[in-house]
């Protein structure tokens, strides 16, 4: 799958296990030497208005064997190709910082589904047992938590996207992703921090970003422990519920990186089989707690900790 085009972009970065050439410099992430082989392309490029032939539309995105259209008015439109590059075709007036961050959510996460890589909307964080990750819709908290286990310590391998591999004996293992966080600006206030005092992710997003160089995570380890994190208006506990494998696919599947592009790319089974052979090799757990607007922290931080650690 290495890009075979001429003339590469000159900057190198590392991201998910993967060496990317850009045409200008993403300060999210990792650099790379500049000798390093690459295994994926970022550049500007000329972008269609839509996908010829066979496809899956979908809200801002159209989806098709190797390609995938995605577009967000008044700042780009891309197309990532073969799991091997991702074409930017910018709106007249476009932020860079927006081309940028939008690049690493929608598109990246085709390009990655493309490669035959698992990216599950999740965070994950480093312990003595490996990676555990905590899995999420968006609100649940899993960036919150993350960021507090770094406080306390821990390293930090992704936020947002999590993305797994399996090697050559089929153990499934966790990438590094990006070393920040995106927050919003309850969550910050739950870590003691000032959301005026950190950068926006977007101008016009209350979302706000956390780099955590020092605490990041940058080998890939082998997945410990899985938590879906839910909310529930039943209970006034925090209840931890192991769940058995064929659950554990489908919440897996639930919490799929942009699963709603997979008919139109033509790998269902591939992915399935994916979640499978996670499913059946690491203990997934379902975590819920009081659905009362408390995040109760530090609560839920201790909860966990003793699970993983066990």
């Amino acid at each position: 799958m290495a890009p075979t085009l001429d003339n590469l972009p000159p900057h190198r970065h590392r991201v998910y296990g993967l060496t990317v050439a850009t045409w200008i410099p993403f300060p999210e992430l990792e650099s790379a030497p500049a000798d390093a082989p690459v295994d994926a392309v970022f550049r500007l490029g000329e972008v269609p208005a839509e996908l010829g032939g066979s496809k899956f539309n979908g809200a801002r995105f159209q989806a098709g064997p190797g390609r995938l259209l995605a577009w967000i008015d008044g700042v780009a439109r891309y197309l990532a190709v073969d799991g091997r590059e991702i074409l930017v075709q910018p709106e007249p007036g476009a932020i860079e910082g927006d081309l940028r961050a939008l690049l690493l959510c929608s598109p990246m996460g085709g390009l990655l589904h493309q490669r035959g890589l698992l990216p599950l909307h999740a965070s994950v964080i480093a312990t003595p047992r490996g990676a555990v990750v905590f899995l999420g819709n968006s609100g649940r908290g899993k960036s919150t938590l993350a960021a507090h286990f770094a406080r306390r310590g821990f390293r930090v391998l992704a936020d947002d996207i999590a993305v797994i591999r399996f090697d050559g004996t089929g153990k499934p293992f966790a990438e590094p992703g990006l070393p920040q966080f995106k927050l919003w600006p309850n969550s910050v206030s739950e870590l003691g921090e000032a959301a005026d005092t950190l950068p926006r992710l977007r101008p016009q997003m209350e979302k706000r970003t956390l780099a955590f160089p020092g605490s990041f995570c940058r080998e890939p380890l082998p997945l410990a422990r899985l938590y879906a994190l839910e909310a529930d208006n039943q209970s006034p506990d925090i209840h931890l519920f192991p769940q058995p494998v064929l659950d554990r696919v489908r919440l897996l599947l639930d919490h799929t990186y942009r699963a709603q592009y997979l008919p139109g790319l033509g790998i269902q089974k591939a992915h399935f089989q994916s979640l499978s052979r996670v499913a059946a090799a690491v203990p997934l757990v379902r975590v819920t707690r009081p659905d009362d607007g408390k995040f109760r922290l530090q609560e839920l931080a201790d909860k966990l900790a003793a699970d993983f650690s066990q």
